[in-house]
């Protein structure tokens, strides 16, 4: 897994008749008091033993205070135990505790416990806009090194959607030049021109030099409108596969006209904003009145591009996107209400504050697989995935029927499934009993109705068959558990 780096902000909360005052590039001292330094200890739920949790670590981020509460990012309280807040000024730390997280955009809000009014000296933060290229700005927190507060310059090089490293799911994302170093995230970015507060610091890329990443203010606005109402719907996607039409002839196939630009829908996932609205084949024309051209992007200032999930990029659960497609060569006008993120049968998302969905039989330990169950091989990208677990990163939910990918995690050696081993770790299990298995919860259910049978029959994914005697289970069962501290 790329490193993470864990930095926090906290934004003052807000005074009731004391103005919101922006902070001034030259006039960055006064904000000292609304930044603060994150202290967590955190347990993540071990994949490969699901039903214990990893030996408890401990890191330190950045966050600051705005209207809302404290601002930082949702990887500095993934999996939190405990947390404590340092405040400039203040001899003690403070506990606190996650008011709202959103993992898909690495954003996090947290809130002191107890009376918080000793600190409400400090100023709320107002967010800008959308940086330029070029533009200069300033990162605040408090990087590894030093227990004082870090002032690091910088210029905007790139506006971009790429994968966020704490979800794996494309986002809007700006990246610079200047230094986003361990204990930098969650921290502010500001307008060196402006001192208005453009984002959030949240990773860094260690392959080269000069390649630090920070949320964007659209993104983040999103995210606290989402919050606003305590519960989080989450980022939205379309839930398709497309294909680019760069090629004259399959343009010409799909029946575009002169001057009709776009993409190829390939797939749809079940449930997602394109189900059951647009088609295989269908080619999307434009979004939001936003032509899209063939190689998948959009047009975005001064003749440069940029990715059509930049079309996405700050839209709430449950709004309209006006869709243009070309459909066997007939243009049409759809209205698509955005549903949550959705994509393949392998969640992009790991699940980090909740524990894995599992079952264990006769030894057999059956899983959902999940982003942090890949972390095992080094992520989803990683070319030491299994070769049986490989295919399914791109198999979109509901394709051939499978909603969820439930593996054989792991066989605990005992007489009762004695022959199998490793050699059917990690592969599908396509039916249980005869029953077909498309999610984790159809492996429970079938695991729960085997009252007055003889045989517990797995099949799995190539035809390759688990078979367990029921009344050696039932027999060897506790003295499994017991073995191997299965509770």
């Amino acid at each position: 897994m790329r490193k993470l780096v864990f930095t926090f902000f906290l934004y003052g909360f807000f005074i009731p008749g004391v103005s919101v005052i922006p902070a001034k590039a030259a006039d960055l001292a006064r904000l000292e008091p609304s930044v603060v330094k994150i202290f967590t200890t955190r347990q993540f739920w071990n994949v490969s033993q699901p039903w214990t949790k990893m030996p408890a670590t401990d890191s330190t981020c950045t966050g600051f205070f705005i209207r809302e509460g404290i601002l930082t990012n949702g990887h500095c309280v993934a999996a939190a135990t405990y947390i404590e807040v340092e405040i400039p000024g203040h001899p003690d730390r403070i506990e606190a505790e996650v008011k709202a997280v959103n993992h898909q955009v690495d954003l996090s809000l947290i809130r002191l416990k107890g009376d918080d009014r000793p600190f409400r000296r400090a100023r709320p933060i107002t967010f800008g806009s959308l940086p330029n290229h070029r533009q200069k700005v300033v990162t605040v927190g408090y990087p590894t090194g030093g227990r004082q507060i870090s002032y690091t310059e910088g210029v905007v090089s790139r506006i971009d959607i790429l994968p966020y490293v704490h979800s794996n799911q494309p986002n809007l994302i700006v990246q610079t030049d200047a230094a986003i170093n361990p204990g930098n995230s969650g921290g502010p970015v500001f307008s060196d021109t402006t001192g208005e507060c453009l984002g959030v610091a949240t990773q860094k890329n260690t392959s080269g030099e000069g390649l630090g990443y920070f949320v964007p203010a659209l993104v983040v606005q999103q995210f606290l409108k989402d919050a606003d109402d305590g519960s989080i719907e989450g980022t939205t996607n379309l839930g398709i596969q497309f294909q680019s039409l760069e090629s004259d002839a399959l343009r010409a196939y799909l029946k575009l006209k002169s001057g009709q630009t776009g993409v190829r829908v390939t797939g749809i996932a079940i449930g997602s904003t394109a189900d059951g609205i647009l088609q295989k084949d269908d080619v999307i024309l434009s979004i939001s009145g936003q032509k899209i051209f063939n190689d998948g992007r959009i047009p975005f200032r001064d003749n440069s591009k940029i990715g059509l999930a930049y079309l996405m990029a700050g839209k709430e659960v449950g709004e309209e996107l006006p869709v243009m497609i070309s459909r066997n060569g007939e243009v049409m006008n759809l209205s698509l209400k955005l549903k949550p993120y959705i994509s393949s049968v392998i969640p992009d998302l790991p699940n980090y504050d909740t524990p894995p969905a599992w079952a264990v039989v006769g030894g057999v330990v059956l899983m959902g697989v999940e982003g942090m169950y890949l972390y095992r091989w080094g992520g989803p990208s990683s070319d030491r995935l299994p070769p049986s677990i490989r295919p399914f990163t791109q198999k979109l939910v509901g394709e051939d029927g499978i909603h969820q990918l439930v593996v054989i995690a792991k066989i605990y050696n005992a007489p009762v499934n004695r022959g199998y081993g490793s050699e059917v770790e990690n592969i599908r299990v396509a039916k249980i009993n005869g029953r077909d298995i498309t999610r984790m919860r159809d492996a429970q259910e079938a695991l729960a109705d085997i009252q007055g049978r003889d045989w517990l029959e797995i099949e799995l994914e190539g035809g390759q068959k688990i078979v367990l005697d029921l009344g050696q289970i039932a027999a060897q069962d506790e003295m499994i558990r017991a073995r191997y501290n299965i509770k």
